[in-house]
């Protein structure tokens, strides 16, 4: 499941997208608000985006404003899987195509590198890095007119190579402690619905080679691997891709994957819960939210999930990045999920204290 390790219940995190299009203000923006567990950051441009960072150095593919990507039209021709007497298939080897994807190199990856040097003195309880995912990516190459079965090899090449570059790049410079990579992937935002264009097996196809290449990498360590996708969608298969964290709103809808999830945090998984909106107003305080929470939590414990292993295995984080956001109204909702995050370390505690642990 990713190589699990243990950190403190209830640690504050965040998705990455931020409102800074200078990567050092970004990178202090993100250590400053959360320095126990901070997230590599992104910048609200369309050249410093996760999206950019996916497709830098990737031959015959770019990313234009306000975020799509643009391709060679090379790469739009027939399927060969459907005709193979099309096209000459080293024209679309993803090798082939992806060469440049390890390096991280260009504009998109200065604020990442200015985060990993920051990363000498780890922090307390670990880091997160962020990536985009591959089914987003595919997804993103499909609408840009590459056809579907190359858009997803193309995807499981260029991700699973730039997640392991990435874990790489961390741990030159923090070879101990805890790394979470996280795959964002908006693009899954109902990937249950009959009009999705990708089937749970083609899912699979795209996430479990990004697992295989951090899960075997040679200086994996303490290794946490997640999927975050801001809405609802498919929690069963991004499960069984092998993923060690969830990345979720706490909505009423994800309880309907409790058995899942249920199983899921059981074998060791964790929970990282979207308990701050990013679409609505904030309010004066916690409290709402906190109430919003504590109530899904008890839906879940009604379908038969283990209350205290569901607060001890949970993170806090709002539900997506907060790149469109004002400066003042990001560290806003990064107050707020610290606030949520205190609370949820009391009241585990609080529990294990009851409880006699």
């Amino acid at each position: 499941m990713g190589g699990i390790k243990d950190v403190p219940f209830g640690v504050a995190t965040s998705v990455g997208p931020l409102p800074c299009d200078d990567p050092t203000e970004a990178v202090r923006m993100a250590l400053r608000a959360q320095p126990e567990f901070p997230s590599s950051p992104t910048l609200a441009t369309t050249q410093g985006s996760l999206l950019a960072q996916a497709v830098a150095g990737v031959s015959g593919v770019g990313v234009v404003p306000p975020g799509l990507l643009q391709v060679d039209p090379e790469l739009c021709r027939t399927d060969p899987a459907a005709d193979p007497s099309v096209i000459d298939p080293s024209v679309i080897d993803p090798r082939s195509v992806a060469r440049g994807v390890d390096s991280l190199c260009g504009e998109a990856w200065t604020v990442f590198h200015e985060f990993v040097d920051q990363l000498a003195v780890p922090p307390a309880a670990g880091v997160r890095v962020n990536v985009l995912g591959p089914v987003t990516l595919a997804l993103g190459l499909r609408a840009a007119g590459v056809p579907t079965g190359r858009a997803m090899a193309m995807a499981r090449c260029i991700v699973s190579r730039r997640a392991a570059a990435v874990l790489d790049a961390v741990r030159n410079t923090m070879p101990e402690g805890v790394v979470f990579v996280c795959a964002s992937e908006p693009g899954m935002i109902g990937a249950v619905h009959p009009t999705f264009p990708l089937g749970p097996d083609q899912v699979l196809e795209l996430l479990t080679p990004f697992v295989d290449a951090l899960d075997r990498h040679p200086a994996a360590g303490e290794l946490m691997i997640g999927v975050h996708v801001p809405g609802q969608t498919d929690w069963e298969t991004i499960i069984a891709s092998g993923i060690s964290v969830v990345s979720a709103p706490a909505e009423p809808g994800l309880v309907g994957w409790a058995g899942e999830l249920s199983g899921f945090l059981d074998r060791g998984g964790r929970v990282v819960w979207g308990a701050v909106p990013v679409d609505q107003p904030l309010g004066t305080g916690e409290e709402l939210l906190w109430r919003r929470l504590s109530a899904v939590w008890c839906e879940f414990v009604a379908e038969g999930v283990d209350p205290l292993v569901l607060r001890s295995r949970s993170m806090i984080g709002p539900v997506d990045g907060l790149g469109h956001f004002g400066v003042t109204q990001a560290e806003r909702v990064l107050d707020l999920v610290d606030s949520l995050a205190t609370r949820v370390r009391r009241q585990a505690v609080g529990a294990r204290l009851t409880l006699g642990a």
